[in-house]
């Protein structure tokens, strides 16, 4: 577990975040990856496609390229939202000129799932099954919509398609919001009502919670989790400081 603080702004808001991952128990490698930089506003996480070929180094990949979001110059929000996609396009175009070059050796796909803040917008990004969740006045909503078939095989993700299908959507943050980003395994091990009365329980070591609770519930998948909330101080800055 990870727990991030950074100011969101001259004011008192603070934006804070943990993130928690945890091998499936079947699992040689954990195929999950992902990233928080809550100074950045920037979250991702991606779940490497078992049953094909190196999903670790396909969900790595797509993680880095996000993560470098961090070194662009300050812009507007849709202007990340165009540059964190192109990211991911570049990362698909990569992993299916390899499939292309050595077909025999099967796909190499991820999911991926990111959270972009600034100011009070929050957008979510993604291609596949992770899920990002926002609990607001103690009700749980689900924000993206899964990329899979009735029979749960992926319909979009990063690496197994020539052009990659992403879907994008945006919201206005209130106060007290948490978002609750997850790879496919956590709700392995639970269902949605217990998701949400975790959450409702307290953010401080949700992300750690989360996991240790789909682990008890029977998941034997990678999971990752990253919580993500705003903090209001009680005590504002004085003026001229």
């Amino acid at each position: 577990m990870r727990l991030n603080t950074v100011d969101t702004s001259a004011a008192v808001a603070l934006l804070r975040s943990e993130a928690a991952t945890r091998r499936g128990r079947r699992h040689k490698v954990n195929q999950d990856s992902h990233f928080a930089a809550p100074s950045h506003g920037l979250f991702t996480i991606a779940d490497g496609m078992g049953g094909h070929r190196e999903g670790d180094v396909a969900s790595r990949a797509t993680v880095h390229a996000i993560s470098q979001l961090t070194n662009m110059p300050p812009s507007s929000h849709e202007a990340r939202q165009i540059a964190l996609e192109a990211k991911l396009n570049h990362v698909n175009h990569g992993l299916y000129a390899g499939f292309l070059a050595l077909p025999e050796q099967d796909i190499s796909g991820t999911t991926s799932l990111s959270l972009i803040i600034s100011g009070s917008q929050a957008s979510c990004i993604w291609a596949g099954d992770s899920r990002l969740y926002l609990l607001r006045q103690q009700q749980l909503f689900l924000i993206s919509e899964d990329h899979a078939d009735k029979a749960g095989r992926l319909t979009a993700a990063v690496g197994i398609h020539n052009t990659l299908q992403l879907d994008r959507r945006t919201l206005e943050m209130m106060p007290d919001d948490v978002f609750v980003l997850c790879t496919d395994g956590l709700l392995k091990g639970m269902d949605e009502t217990t998701l949400a009365r975790m959450a409702t329980e307290g953010t401080s070591g949700l992300a750690d919670r989360l996991v240790s609770r789909a682990v008890a519930g029977g998941s034997s998948d990678d999971i990752t989790v990253i919580t993500v909330w705003t903090e209001t101080d009680a005590q504002p800055p004085e003026a001229g400081r």
